[in-house]
C-alpha cells in the first residue's frame, strides 16, 4: 500500500486536542517543550483562555510542527511509514523532516524561525486572507474588484477554492461582492508583504544539517525537488509564492497514491483531499490519541 502523509498549515483547526497527543509520549514533550522554549511561551500556558497564545503566528508554527511530528512519530513506531510527504504552507517544514531530510526538533526550530520573521513582517504590512468559492474565472474576478491594492492570490487550495493575502480593505471590496471566508490568520501570507523574511529564513535553512530523503517529497507548487538540497531554497521562497496544494495532491494521485494520512489536526487538509481527488481517496486522521490509535488499527504495517 502506497501512503501520504499530509502535514497542515496555519490555517488547521483542533490544535488543542493535538496537544494531549504530543505530551502522551516522551518524545513528543520534548518536541512540545522544544517548540515553547523556542517561543518564549511556558507550555502551561498555551490552553490558557482557549488557546489564546496561539493566535500568535510566532507561537503556533512551533507549536503545530511539534503536534505533527509527534503523530509521525508515533505512526512510524507502529510500523507506518509513508512513501510521499506533502505539507501545506507551513506543513513543509514538517513534511521535509518526516521525510528524513532534517531532525524534528531542528525542524521545530525552523518554524520557530519563521513565525518570528513572518509575525515581524505582519506588522510592517498588515493584512490578512481571504478564502473564495470558484476556480480561475472567480480568481480573476476578484482580482479586478481589489484593483492595484496589493492583492495577490496566496494558494491554489482545489479547483474551487482560491486564497487570497492582501490588505484588509482590499478583501473586503472581495469579500462584499463574491461568496468567501475569512482565514483565521495572523498576516497577509504568501505574497510581497513576507518579501523581508525570505533571505534570514534562506540563510537559516542552509546552516540546518541535511540528509538524503528516505521517502518522496512534494514541494508547494506540486512538484519534487531537483535535488533535496534545493530544499531550503524551495521552502524560503514559499513565503512570496503561492502554495499549490491541489496540484501536490494530483501528483500523488497520479503515482497510484489512494491512502493519505494526516499527521496532526487534520480537517482541513480532509476537506482539501476530498474537494480535490473525491471520495475515492481515503483519509486516516491523528487528531487526539483514540484517532491515532484508530488509525494504526486500521493501516496496521504497510508492506
Amino acid at each position: 500500500m502506497s501512503l501520504a502523509f499530509l502535514f497542515p498549515g496555519q490555517g488547521s483547526r483542533g490544535l488543542l486536542a493535538g496537544l494531549d497527543l504530543a505530551a502522551s509520549t516522551p518524545a513528543g514533550q520534548a518536541l512540545l517543550d522544544r517548540a515553547c522554549a523556542a517561543a518564549d511561551v511556558p507550555c502551561a500556558r498555551l490552553r490558557d483562555r482557549g488557546g489564546r497564545a496561539l493566535e500568535r503566528t510566532e507561537v503556533l508554527q512551533p507549536v503545530l510542527t511539534a503536534v505533527a511530528l509527534a503523530a509521525h512519530g508515533a505512526l512510524v513506531d507502529a510500523g507506518i511509514a509513508p512513501a510521499f510527504v506533502l505539507g501545506h504552507s507551513l506543513g513543509e517544514i514538517a513534511a521535509w523532516s518526516a521525510a528524513g531530510c532534517i531532525s524534528a526538533g531542528d525542524a521545530v526550530d525552523v518554524a520557530a524561525l519563521r513565525g518570528k520573521l513572518m509575525a515581524r513582517e505582519a506588522l510592517l504590512h498588515p493584512g490578512g486572507m481571504l478564502a473564495i468559492a470558484g476556480g480561475e474565472d472567480a480568481a480573476a474576478k476578484a482580482l479586478a474588484l481589489a484593483g492595484a491594492k496589493g492583492v495577490e492570490i496566496a494558494a491554489w487550495n482545489a479547483p474551487d477554492e482560491v486564497v487570497f493575502a492582501g490588505p484588509e480593505e482590499a478583501l473586503s471590496a472581495i469579500a462584499a461582492t463574491l461568496p468567501s471566508r475569512r482565514l483565521a490568520v495572523a498576516g497577509a501570507w504568501h505574497g510581497a508583504s513576507m518579501a523581508g523574511a525570505v533571505e534570514e529564513l534562506r540563510a537559516a535553512l542552509r546552516r540546518v544539517p541535511r540528509r538524503a530523503p528516505t521517502a518522496r517529497i512534494l514541494g508547494g507548487d506540486g512538484d519534487e525537488p531537483a535535488r533535496h538540497d534545493d530544499i531550503p531554497d524551495l521552502l524560503a521562497g514559499q513565503l512570496v509564492r503561492p502554495v499549490r496544494f491541489g496540484r501536490a495532491l494530483a501528483h500523488a494521485w497520479n503515482e497510484g497514491v489512494r491512502v493519505f494520512v494526516t499527521a496532526g489536526p487534520g480537517a482541513v487538509l480532509r476537506a482539501l483531499v476530498r474537494k480535490n481527488l473525491g471520495a475515492e481517496a481515503r483519509v486516516h486522521t491523528t487528531e487526539d490519541a483514540a484517532d491515532l490509535a484508530r488509525t494504526i488499527a486500521s493501516l496496521g504495517s504497510p508492506s
